[in-house]
């Protein structure tokens, strides 16, 4: 699960900075295009066209990804979990990201200080 959590958060990742390249490349093209304008007597090339509707469409579409790595919760073995509501407390079922939050409780055995017992005492 921990795999999946994270390929899904480099995913998200990926796309966005995918549509910063690509914003970055058509602002070179741009650069070119206004240097052959400035030099006189050069071959002109074809006005380059900025590719925004792309990189927006990579960057609302990475959110998904990225939510679902969030919703995503691994619990060590020595550890339980509840998952916590800010409107209705704690609830079962799966986590919803960003409204809900698990709380971890410790569920190895303690002494009557509150200390694990295979913890040495001072």
């Amino acid at each position: 699960m921990l795999a999946l959590k994270y390929l899904l958060m480099s995913a998200g990742l990926a796309m966005i900075v995918v549509g910063i390249c690509i914003l970055g490349y058509d602002s070179y093209r741009e650069v070119l295009y206004r240097r052959a304008l400035a030099t006189p007597g050069g071959t002109v090339p074809p006005t380059p066209e900025w590719r925004w509707r792309t990189s927006l469409a990579l960057a609302f579409l990475a959110w998904g990804p990225i939510l679902l790595a969030f919703s995503i919760i691994v619990v060590p073995s020595d550890r339980a979990r509840a998952r916590v509501s800010q409107t209705s407390g704690t609830v079962p079922g799966t986590l919803t990201p960003m409204v809900q939050d698990v709380a971890l409780f410790d569920t190895r055995d303690q002494d009557q200080r509150g200390a694990p017992r295979w913890e040495k005492s001072r």
